[in-house]
């Protein structure tokens, strides 16, 4: 019965451990790879186009580029954060590059 048990737990914990959010050093090494950035850009592009002009205000010249270089820029300036999820790096990267100025 034990066996039993655990095997049922593990089939229905595989697919939730399977899906996990990868974390900043996963994010990192992706982005530093030679063709990283095809990888991590859709990451990204998920990230600002849900909440761009909220969380932050990313201007519309060159937003691919700048978006990476943002998120990048964070990573590489705070690896004390690297075991956080990417998405929230990414959110914390777009927010330090690109915050929105109230007048």
């Amino acid at each position: 019965m034990r066996r039993i048990n655990l095997a049922l737990c593990l089939v229905l914990l595989l697919p939730a451990l399977l899906r996990a959010e990868t974390d900043g050093n996963e994010l990192l090494e992706m982005m530093q790879h030679p063709k990283g950035r095809e990888a991590a850009q859709p990451f990204i592009d998920d990230v600002w186009l849900k909440w761009n002009n909220g969380l932050f205000c990313i201007p519309e010249e060159n937003i691919r580029d700048t978006t990476f270089a943002a998120v990048l820029d964070y990573l590489e300036n705070n690896p004390e954060n690297l075991f956080r999820p990417r998405r929230y790096l990414i959110v914390q990267g777009l927010r330090a590059g690109f915050p929105c100025i109230k007048e």
